[in-house]
Protein backbone atom coordinates (compact mmCIF):
# COMPACT_ATOMS: atom_id res chain seq x y z
CA UNK A 1 0.00 0.00 0.00
CA UNK A 2 1.40 3.38 -1.02
CA UNK A 3 1.82 6.12 1.54
CA UNK A 4 0.20 9.54 1.04
CA UNK A 5 3.65 10.97 0.39
CA UNK A 6 4.39 8.50 -2.42
CA UNK A 7 0.97 9.09 -3.98
CA UNK A 8 1.62 12.86 -3.96
CA UNK A 9 5.04 12.40 -5.60
CA UNK A 10 3.63 10.03 -8.22
CA UNK A 11 0.83 12.43 -9.14
CA UNK A 12 3.28 15.34 -9.46
CA UNK A 13 5.61 13.28 -11.66
CA UNK A 14 2.79 12.19 -13.96
CA UNK A 15 1.59 15.79 -14.36
CA UNK A 16 5.13 16.80 -15.43
CA UNK A 17 5.72 13.88 -17.76
CA UNK A 18 8.32 12.14 -15.56
CA UNK A 19 8.66 8.48 -14.61
CA UNK A 20 7.31 8.17 -11.01
CA UNK A 21 9.34 5.03 -10.26
CA UNK A 22 12.61 6.67 -11.26
CA UNK A 23 11.88 9.78 -9.19
CA UNK A 24 10.87 7.76 -6.13
CA UNK A 25 14.07 5.74 -6.37
CA UNK A 26 16.06 8.97 -6.69
CA UNK A 27 14.44 10.61 -3.68
CA UNK A 28 14.61 7.65 -1.31
CA UNK A 29 17.43 6.84 1.08
CA UNK A 30 19.01 3.44 0.22
CA UNK A 31 17.73 0.85 2.70
CA UNK A 32 17.25 -2.88 3.07
CA UNK A 33 15.52 -5.39 5.32
CA UNK A 34 18.17 -7.43 7.13
CA UNK A 35 17.80 -9.75 10.13
CA UNK A 36 14.35 -8.44 11.16
CA UNK A 37 15.55 -4.82 10.95
CA UNK A 38 15.48 -1.92 8.52
CA UNK A 39 18.99 -0.69 7.70
CA UNK A 40 19.36 2.77 6.11
CA UNK A 41 22.44 4.28 4.48
CA UNK A 42 22.46 8.05 5.09
CA UNK A 43 25.88 8.67 3.55
CA UNK A 44 27.66 11.57 5.31
CA UNK A 45 24.87 13.20 7.34
CA UNK A 46 26.08 13.87 10.95
CA UNK A 47 24.88 11.34 13.52
CA UNK A 48 23.45 13.96 15.90
CA UNK A 49 21.59 15.77 13.12
CA UNK A 50 20.04 12.51 11.90
CA UNK A 51 19.08 11.54 15.45
CA UNK A 52 17.19 14.83 15.87
CA UNK A 53 15.12 14.20 12.73
CA UNK A 54 14.42 10.55 13.57
CA UNK A 55 13.38 11.56 17.10
CA UNK A 56 11.05 14.19 15.63
CA UNK A 57 9.39 11.65 13.32
CA UNK A 58 8.82 9.13 16.13
CA UNK A 59 7.40 11.77 18.47
CA UNK A 60 5.18 13.09 15.69
CA UNK A 61 3.58 9.63 15.58
CA UNK A 62 2.98 9.61 19.34
CA UNK A 63 6.09 7.75 20.52
CA UNK A 64 8.29 8.60 23.50
CA UNK A 65 11.86 7.58 24.29
CA UNK A 66 11.49 4.63 26.69
CA UNK A 67 15.18 4.04 27.39
CA UNK A 68 18.59 4.95 26.04
CA UNK A 69 19.30 8.01 23.89
CA UNK A 70 18.19 9.32 20.50
CA UNK A 71 21.30 7.77 18.99
CA UNK A 72 20.79 4.35 20.57
CA UNK A 73 17.51 3.81 22.36
CA UNK A 74 13.97 2.39 22.35
CA UNK A 75 10.80 4.27 21.38
CA UNK A 76 7.42 3.11 22.67
CA UNK A 77 3.74 3.90 22.14
CA UNK A 78 0.71 2.34 23.85
CA UNK A 79 -2.81 2.40 22.47
CA UNK A 80 -5.93 0.29 22.11
CA UNK A 81 -6.93 -1.75 19.08
CA UNK A 82 -9.13 -0.01 16.52
CA UNK A 83 -10.94 -3.01 15.10
CA UNK A 84 -14.34 -4.23 16.34
CA UNK A 85 -12.85 -7.52 17.51
CA UNK A 86 -9.95 -6.05 19.50
CA UNK A 87 -11.40 -2.65 20.41
CA UNK A 88 -10.31 -2.64 24.05
CA UNK A 89 -7.19 -4.77 23.83
CA UNK A 90 -3.97 -2.83 24.51
CA UNK A 91 -1.23 -2.70 21.91
CA UNK A 92 2.34 -1.72 22.62
CA UNK A 93 4.54 -0.62 19.73
CA UNK A 94 8.21 -0.75 20.66
CA UNK A 95 11.07 -0.10 18.24
CA UNK A 96 14.79 0.04 18.81
CA UNK A 97 16.80 2.74 17.02
CA UNK A 98 20.56 2.66 16.53
CA UNK A 99 22.51 5.32 14.61
CA UNK A 100 26.20 4.74 13.99
CA UNK A 101 29.08 5.57 11.64
CA UNK A 102 30.41 2.80 9.43
CA UNK A 103 33.27 3.43 6.97
CA UNK A 104 32.59 7.22 6.80
CA UNK A 105 28.87 6.57 6.31
CA UNK A 106 26.07 7.17 8.78
CA UNK A 107 23.76 4.20 9.20
CA UNK A 108 20.35 3.89 10.85
CA UNK A 109 19.00 0.58 12.13
CA UNK A 110 15.36 0.21 13.22
CA UNK A 111 14.03 -3.05 14.61
CA UNK A 112 10.97 -4.27 16.51
CA UNK A 113 11.45 -5.07 20.18
CA UNK A 114 9.75 -8.22 21.43
CA UNK A 115 9.59 -9.15 25.08
CA UNK A 116 7.82 -11.68 27.26
CA UNK A 117 4.45 -10.02 27.78
CA UNK A 118 2.62 -7.35 25.83
CA UNK A 119 4.45 -7.30 22.51
CA UNK A 120 4.49 -11.08 22.15
CA UNK A 121 0.77 -11.14 22.90
CA UNK A 122 0.24 -8.46 20.28
CA UNK A 123 1.97 -10.62 17.70
CA UNK A 124 -0.31 -13.57 18.53
CA UNK A 125 -3.54 -11.57 18.59
CA UNK A 126 -3.03 -8.96 15.89
CA UNK A 127 -0.53 -10.66 13.61
CA UNK A 128 2.65 -9.37 12.00
CA UNK A 129 0.79 -7.33 9.37
CA UNK A 130 -0.95 -5.24 12.01
CA UNK A 131 2.30 -4.44 13.81
CA UNK A 132 4.26 -3.94 10.59
CA UNK A 133 1.74 -1.38 9.31
CA UNK A 134 2.61 0.86 12.26
CA UNK A 135 6.33 0.51 11.59
CA UNK A 136 5.77 1.24 7.89
CA UNK A 137 4.27 4.63 8.78
CA UNK A 138 7.62 5.55 10.35
CA UNK A 139 9.66 4.04 7.52
CA UNK A 140 7.59 5.88 4.87
CA UNK A 141 8.85 9.18 6.28
CA UNK A 142 12.39 8.19 7.15
CA UNK A 143 13.14 6.83 3.68
CA UNK A 144 12.62 10.33 2.21
CA UNK A 145 14.74 12.01 4.90
CA UNK A 146 17.29 14.02 2.93
CA UNK A 147 17.70 17.29 4.86
CA UNK A 148 20.55 18.51 2.63
CA UNK A 149 18.54 18.18 -0.63
CA UNK A 150 15.91 20.82 -1.42
CA UNK A 151 14.60 19.29 -4.65
CA UNK A 152 15.51 17.84 -8.02
CA UNK A 153 15.77 19.09 -11.60
CA UNK A 154 14.97 16.08 -13.82
CA UNK A 155 15.07 15.98 -17.62
CA UNK A 156 11.80 14.70 -19.06
CA UNK A 157 13.63 13.16 -22.03
CA UNK A 158 16.92 11.51 -20.94
CA UNK A 159 16.25 11.32 -17.18
CA UNK A 160 19.43 13.11 -16.09
CA UNK A 161 19.03 15.03 -12.85
CA UNK A 162 20.57 17.56 -10.48
CA UNK A 163 20.03 17.70 -6.72
CA UNK A 164 19.33 21.24 -5.52
CA UNK A 165 21.38 22.21 -2.46
CA UNK A 166 20.31 24.62 0.32
CA UNK A 167 20.25 28.18 -1.01
CA UNK A 168 19.75 27.11 -4.63
CA UNK A 169 16.59 27.71 -6.61
CA UNK A 170 15.24 26.12 -9.83
CA UNK A 171 15.33 29.61 -11.34
CA UNK A 172 19.12 29.63 -11.02
CA UNK A 173 19.42 27.01 -13.79
CA UNK A 174 18.51 26.76 -17.46
CA UNK A 175 15.29 24.94 -18.37
CA UNK A 176 16.82 23.04 -21.30
CA UNK A 177 18.89 19.86 -21.11
CA UNK A 178 21.75 19.10 -23.53
CA UNK A 179 19.69 16.28 -25.03
CA UNK A 180 16.95 18.71 -26.06
CA UNK A 181 14.61 17.83 -23.20
CA UNK A 182 13.27 20.14 -20.52
CA UNK A 183 14.21 20.11 -16.87
CA UNK A 184 11.25 19.67 -14.51
CA UNK A 185 11.44 20.63 -10.85
CA UNK A 186 10.34 18.10 -8.22
CA UNK A 187 10.42 19.37 -4.65
CA UNK A 188 11.70 17.17 -1.86
CA UNK A 189 9.15 16.16 0.79
CA UNK A 190 8.81 19.02 3.26
CA UNK A 191 10.95 18.42 6.34
CA UNK A 192 10.77 20.43 9.56
CA UNK A 193 13.37 23.12 10.05
CA UNK A 194 16.37 21.81 12.00
CA UNK A 195 16.01 24.67 14.50
CA UNK A 196 12.42 23.60 15.12
CA UNK A 197 13.48 19.98 15.63
CA UNK A 198 16.06 21.01 18.24
CA UNK A 199 13.59 23.39 19.94
CA UNK A 200 10.99 20.64 20.32
CA UNK A 201 13.59 18.23 21.67
CA UNK A 202 14.84 20.74 24.27
CA UNK A 203 11.40 22.01 25.34
CA UNK A 204 10.51 21.07 28.92
CA UNK A 205 6.99 19.65 29.60
CA UNK A 206 6.17 22.66 31.79
CA UNK A 207 6.77 25.03 28.86
CA UNK A 208 3.72 23.61 27.10
CA UNK A 209 1.57 24.65 30.07
CA UNK A 210 2.96 28.19 30.32
CA UNK A 211 0.36 29.95 28.13
CA UNK A 212 -2.75 28.12 29.50
CA UNK A 213 -1.52 28.64 33.09
CA UNK A 214 -1.18 32.39 32.54
CA UNK A 215 -4.66 32.46 30.97
CA UNK A 216 -6.04 30.71 34.09
CA UNK A 217 -4.43 33.32 36.35
CA UNK A 218 -5.70 36.27 34.26
CA UNK A 219 -9.20 34.77 34.13
CA UNK A 220 -9.25 34.27 37.91
CA UNK A 221 -8.22 37.90 38.39
CA UNK A 222 -11.15 38.97 36.17
CA UNK A 223 -13.53 36.81 38.18
CA UNK A 224 -12.16 38.12 41.50
CA UNK A 225 -12.97 41.72 40.49
CA UNK A 226 -16.69 40.99 40.28
CA UNK A 227 -17.31 43.35 43.23
CA UNK A 228 -15.87 46.28 41.27
CA UNK A 229 -16.78 45.30 37.73
CA UNK A 230 -19.74 44.52 35.50
CA UNK A 231 -21.23 41.12 34.76
CA UNK A 232 -19.62 41.20 31.29
CA UNK A 233 -16.14 41.01 32.83
CA UNK A 234 -17.25 38.12 35.05
CA UNK A 235 -18.59 36.30 31.98
CA UNK A 236 -15.36 36.94 30.09
CA UNK A 237 -13.37 35.55 33.03
CA UNK A 238 -15.49 32.39 33.18
CA UNK A 239 -15.15 31.83 29.41
CA UNK A 240 -11.38 32.37 29.66
CA UNK A 241 -11.15 29.91 32.56
CA UNK A 242 -13.11 27.26 30.67
CA UNK A 243 -11.02 27.71 27.52
CA UNK A 244 -7.77 27.59 29.49
CA UNK A 245 -8.83 24.25 31.04
CA UNK A 246 -9.41 22.85 27.56
CA UNK A 247 -6.04 24.34 26.53
CA UNK A 248 -4.37 22.49 29.43
CA UNK A 249 -5.99 19.18 28.46
CA UNK A 250 -4.87 19.59 24.85
CA UNK A 251 -1.30 20.32 25.92
CA UNK A 252 -1.13 17.48 28.46
CA UNK A 253 -2.63 14.88 26.15
CA UNK A 254 -1.11 15.67 22.76
CA UNK A 255 1.87 17.95 23.30
CA UNK A 256 4.08 15.44 21.47
CA UNK A 257 1.82 15.31 18.41
CA UNK A 258 1.80 17.75 15.55
CA UNK A 259 -1.82 18.92 15.34
CA UNK A 260 -3.49 20.03 12.16
CA UNK A 261 -2.18 23.51 11.29
CA UNK A 262 -5.67 25.01 10.97
CA UNK A 263 -6.67 23.62 14.39
CA UNK A 264 -3.55 25.04 16.00
CA UNK A 265 -4.04 28.46 14.41
CA UNK A 266 -7.66 28.49 15.65
CA UNK A 267 -6.60 27.65 19.22
CA UNK A 268 -3.96 30.38 19.19
CA UNK A 269 -6.41 32.89 17.69
CA UNK A 270 -9.04 32.19 20.38
CA UNK A 271 -6.32 32.44 23.02
CA UNK A 272 -5.23 35.82 21.65
CA UNK A 273 -8.83 37.14 21.70
CA UNK A 274 -9.26 36.08 25.32
CA UNK A 275 -5.91 37.54 26.43
CA UNK A 276 -6.64 40.88 24.73
CA UNK A 277 -10.28 40.87 25.88
CA UNK A 278 -9.41 40.23 29.51
CA UNK A 279 -6.55 42.75 29.38
CA UNK A 280 -8.95 45.39 28.04
CA UNK A 281 -11.55 44.50 30.70
CA UNK A 282 -9.01 44.87 33.52
CA UNK A 283 -8.00 48.31 32.24
CA UNK A 284 -11.59 49.55 32.50
CA UNK A 285 -12.33 48.55 36.10
CA UNK A 286 -13.20 51.40 38.49
CA UNK A 287 -11.52 50.82 41.86
CA UNK A 288 -12.42 52.23 45.30
CA UNK A 289 -10.11 54.95 46.63
CA UNK A 290 -9.06 53.07 49.80
CA UNK A 291 -7.51 50.16 47.86
CA UNK A 292 -6.58 52.15 44.79
CA UNK A 293 -2.77 51.90 44.82
CA UNK A 294 -2.43 48.18 45.62
CA UNK A 295 -5.24 47.07 43.31
CA UNK A 296 -4.03 49.32 40.49
CA UNK A 297 -0.55 47.83 40.61
CA UNK A 298 -1.94 44.26 40.64
CA UNK A 299 -4.41 44.86 37.82
CA UNK A 300 -1.88 46.79 35.71
CA UNK A 301 0.67 44.00 36.07
CA UNK A 302 -1.94 41.37 35.11
CA UNK A 303 -3.10 43.49 32.16
CA UNK A 304 0.48 43.83 30.83
CA UNK A 305 1.06 40.07 31.12
CA UNK A 306 -2.23 39.43 29.29
CA UNK A 307 -1.22 41.77 26.44
CA UNK A 308 2.24 40.19 26.16
CA UNK A 309 0.80 36.70 25.90
CA UNK A 310 -1.90 37.95 23.52
CA UNK A 311 0.85 39.22 21.21
CA UNK A 312 2.60 35.86 21.61
CA UNK A 313 -0.56 34.06 20.51
CA UNK A 314 -0.87 36.34 17.47
CA UNK A 315 2.73 35.47 16.60
CA UNK A 316 1.74 31.77 16.86
CA UNK A 317 -1.24 32.35 14.54
CA UNK A 318 1.07 33.84 11.92
CA UNK A 319 3.86 31.29 12.40
CA UNK A 320 2.73 28.28 14.49
CA UNK A 321 6.08 26.46 14.38
CA UNK A 322 8.45 29.39 14.80
CA UNK A 323 10.99 28.23 17.42
CA UNK A 324 11.85 31.82 18.40
CA UNK A 325 8.56 32.27 20.31
CA UNK A 326 9.80 31.93 23.90
CA UNK A 327 6.27 32.25 25.34
CA UNK A 328 5.04 29.04 23.80
CA UNK A 329 7.10 26.17 22.30
CA UNK A 330 6.04 24.58 18.98
CA UNK A 331 3.75 21.55 19.16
Amino acid sequence: MLSNLEIKIRNECKSKGLDPNEILQLMQIPYEWREDSYLFDFDSIPVEKLSNYVDYIFRKHGYSLDKGTQIEGVYVKNRFGDSLTYKRLPIEYKYEVKIYSNEEKTCLKISKVFHGNLMSADKTIYGDNYLNSELNKIIDQIKFLKPSIKGYLVCDKCGSYYELQPGESPNDFTDNCECGGTFKYIASPILPDETLVKRKRMARPTEYLRAPTVLIVVSLVCISTVVYSTSEILTLGIIGLAFSMVFVLIRVKIQELVMNTISRRLIYFLGAILFFGEGWALSNISLPIDNYNIMTIALTFTMIIAIIFGLGMIFKVISPDNPRNFLDPPL
